[in-house]
């Protein structure tokens, strides 16, 4: 007969085993929290670990450098319409980023104020035309992505009215010579005679903005005049006026400025000679004086030398930041027009700023006074006018305004005085950088 055989106790040989199975068998598989735990015992047993200043650095540039990230795609998506015109002249719709529009975006544009668009037959030289280069990688570039007629240099013409916004007593010509770091400004004298392109009888080239071709824009009258009498592209243009010039050189706090001689503009108006900072209210008489001048508008013109080279050193010493600011004001309180776009400013002012001040150049356009008599005229005897010489223009503007095209020889220029009888010539050769106008050692030829 077979033995019952019965179950035998295991022996524990940890003596708290049993209990701890004890126990196990009465707790449920997913026990609840016992409601009776102290809370701060629990807030003790659940407590983290505080993070050091290193990791909370890490954390904080890691979520500054994600936002950024987002902005920048945000900023750089295509979503806004923009119309392009090819080198065939086809326009064209494309899209373009928040950045993109930015950077396009032209502020002092007055309305309607945009140059026409035309080709342009002048010759480039081979080594800057990137169509005669075999060889991709060596392609001319001048190191500045700007929307330039050709690439190397930019040229503005800068246009100064007068009170009654009419006529215009300042222009310049002002070319960045990118490719060679260096910028050339040539002054034109207001009364300089270009015949058929005003009809004023006198023919004075400041007539042009308000007496030139009636089926064009004020602007584009003397751009056209310019282009075509002296064969040099005109990229983008800035107009402002003689009460405007106040308003500037007080927003920027005044031009630091070494006087040479004091002038006497009127009657308790007077700057004299000596350093000094001159207030926007200044600025104007230096800029406008001329009856005290035994050359008239040509003393006029070295006295905007003298200016323009010291407002040139104050606008370096302020920095691309800042004027961007000041940018603002000057849109609001339309001291200027311009079609230069932001990304434009932008450039060239930094440009600028590294180009030394002895390779700012200034140039007077070759010619001389001459009393010029019109045909049929009944109400004056003469007019006072700048004859150009042509000779002396047409190699100045070969060498230092189209450097980057083949010498042209011919001109529509109507030379009033002939070579032969040339009364003077102390202009056809004159050139003066900014850093000799603001050390007084060259002043247009004295």
């Amino acid at each position: 007969m077979n033995e019952r055989i019965e179950p035998q106790p295991i022996q524990e040989s940890d003596p708290n085993s049993k209990r701890k199975r004890q126990n196990s068998e009465y707790q449920p598989l997913h026990a609840a929290p016992d409601p009776v735990v102290d809370s701060e015992e629990r807030k003790y047993t659940r407590k983290r670990r505080k993070m050091s200043l290193k990791e909370k650095l890490v954390v904080i540039g890691t979520s500054v450098v994600a936002v950024a990230l987002c902005v920048v795609m945000v900023l750089n998506m295509k979503l806004f319409p923009y119309e392009v015109t090819d080198d065939n002249g086809h326009t064209h719709t494309t899209r373009i980023s928040l950045m993109q529009k930015f950077r396009n975006w032209t502020p002092f544009l007055p309305e309607g104020g945009e140059l026409n668009s035309k080709e342009y037959s002048f010759q480039v030289k081979s080594e800057a035309d990137p169509n005669l280069q075999s060889n991709l990688e060596s392609k001319f570039d001048d190191g500045l992505d700007l929307n330039q007629i050709q690439e190397g240099q930019f040229s503005i013409l800068f246009l100064g009215l007068d009170e009654l916004r009419a006529n215009t007593d300042v222009m310049m010509l002002a070319m960045f010579d990118i490719a060679a770091n260096t910028i050339n400004i040539l002054q034109i004298p207001r009364d300089t005679f270009v015949g058929d392109f005003t009809t004023f009888e006198g023919g004075k080239l400041n007539s042009v903005y308000s007496m030139g071709s009636s089926e064009e824009s004020h602007v584009q009258r003397v751009v056209d005049c310019v282009e075509e009498l002296f064969h040099v592209p005109i990229d983008r243009y800035i107009i402002t006026s003689c009460s405007d010039i106040v308003d500037i050189v007080d927003l920027i706090g005044g031009v630091p400025i070494d006087m040479p001689y004091t002038i006497k503009y009127e009657p308790g108006k007077t700057i004299y000679k000596g350093q000094q900072t001159l207030t926007g209210q200044q600025a104007e008489w230096m800029v406008r004086y001329r009856y005290g001048y035994n050359e008239g508008d040509i003393g006029r013109m070295k006295a905007q030398r003298i200016f323009l080279a010291a407002l040139m050193e104050k606008v370096c010493d302020i920095g691309t930041i800042e004027l961007m600011g000041y940018a603002d004001t000057m849109v609001e309180e339309e001291m200027l027009f311009s079609n230069l776009s932001m990304d434009e400013i932008s450039k060239l002012s930094d440009f600028a700023m590294t180009v030394g001040m002895d390779k700012i150049t200034m140039f007077m356009l070759p010619g001389e006074g001459y009393n010029y008599y019109p045909e049929n005229w009944q109400y004056y005897d003469h007019y006072s006018v700048w004859s150009i010489h042509y000779e002396p223009t047409v190699n100045l503007l070969n060498k230092y305004f189209r450097p980057y095209y083949e010498p042209i020889y011919e001109l529509p220029i109507e030379e009033l005085v002939t070579e032969e009888n040339y009364a003077y010539t102390i202009y056809d050769d004159e050139t003066v950088s900014f850093e000799e106008i603001n050390e007084g050692d060259t002043f247009m030829g004295n």
